[in-house]
């Protein structure tokens, strides 16, 4: 969408809200604001939406009472999930969905739709500088009232604002199979990868993804070279004939508001540690802090009650992953053959509890 002229950096153009992040956070955050009557400005560094490399998947709790299938047109629907330990995979199916592929473009480009014409949004503009005044690109400078990280694990209001990550950093590397997925897959292999889970799912409606995730390790030197090896054993890939990615995820929440300035999803460490969901946690942080802005007080109510609820699923990230635990022990146990008897129940009391809540 076409904005005002771009401003020289000594006639800095003035908005009441800036955010820093056009993914799911940031747009959630833009698409509540509209309506208040407040000028905002979404600056995102990629030429495209929809660009960030983890899988565009959505579950029901990110848009509630409403079915994603009857949006998204062609969204693939998941009611079987596969769960893989040392000693084989099992399917458990359901009669309902627990996840719909839609594609980030897709899911953004509907975020997009809901702005409205107070709303810019400027591609292919990286953010250089940020000072308690502006935000400063290479093509302009831009004041503002209200600053909003939504810019991911790699946020540059999280590093203006100084705060660390340490606690559950996390990273993740697959391989693309250039077709779309036919199982979704979990697993559950602490020798290999500890603090971590290896996965098969759908990037898109017309990608796989093979990999593995892991907190507290080097993506390059401990990972990748993991996922390679189980990937060639477990799939038989040719693992030179496929493109990779790796990238990092934040759990280490350190709060989200900050005077005038705001941190929101990946960049406020609000990402589920024990499934690596950032979705759900952007869009409702986003809408948390466009309501909190428009002096709404339901939206720190909201922020309050997603963080009450992702200190609980680092707790327990915790104690399942740390090898030295029973708790680590329990979920193996329950993971080695959850269809049948009391595993099935503990099975479906916890995935349901991640799907819905």
């Amino acid at each position: 969408m076409p904005g005002k002229p771009v401003p020289s950096p000594s006639e800095p153009s003035i908005y009441d809200v800036v955010i820093i992040g056009a993914g799911p956070g940031g747009l959630s955050c833009a698409k509540n604001l509209s309506g208040s009557g407040l000028h905002v400005l979404v600056l995102e560094k990629n030429r495209e939406l929809g660009q960030k490399i983890c899988s565009g998947e959505i579950s029901s709790k990110v848009i509630p009472g409403v079915n994603p299938s009857s949006i998204f047109k062609g969204a693939q629907e998941w009611k079987t999930v596969g769960v893989g330990t040392a000693k084989g995979v099992h399917n458990i199916s359901y009669d309902r969905p627990y996840l719909w592929t839609v594609g980030r473009l897709e899911f953004e480009s509907w975020l997009r739709s809901g702005c409205d014409r107070n709303t810019e949004l400027h591609l292919a503009e990286p953010v250089n500088r940020i000072t308690p005044e502006y935000v400063e690109t290479a093509k302009g400078r831009y004041r503002y009232r209200y600053l909003v990280g939504a810019d991911g694990s790699f946020s540059v209001v999280r590093q203006f604002l100084n705060l660390p990550m340490e606690h559950i950093v996390g990273h993740a590397f697959h391989f693309v199979l250039e077709r779309p997925s036919e199982e979704f897959r979990v697993y559950w292999l602490p020798g290999i990868f500890t603090h971590g889970y290896g996965y098969m799912m759908s990037k898109n409606r017309n990608q796989t993804m093979i990999g593995g995730a892991m907190a507290h390790v080097s993506q390059h030197e401990v990972l990748a070279p993991r996922v390679k090896e189980w990937a060639k054993k477990e799939f038989g890939l040719d693992i030179r004939t496929l493109r990779s990615e790796g990238y990092r995820g934040n759990a280490d929440y350190r709060g989200w508001k900050f005077g005038n300035v705001f941190l929101l999803g990946d960049a406020a460490g609000l990402l589920n540690p024990v499934t690596t969901e950032g979705i759900y946690y952007a869009v409702k942080s986003g809408e948390g802090v466009a309501r909190h802005i428009r002096n709404d007080p339901e939206g720190a109510r909201k922020l309050s009650r997603l963080a009450s609820t992702h200190r609980a699923q680092v707790l327990l990230f915790d104690l399942f992953t740390e090898p030295s635990l029973p708790f680590s022990w329990f979920v193996g146990w329950f993971l080695e053959d959850p269809r049948y008897g009391i595993r099935k129940r503990i099975f479906d009391y916890v995935f349901w509890r991640f799907m819905d809540h």
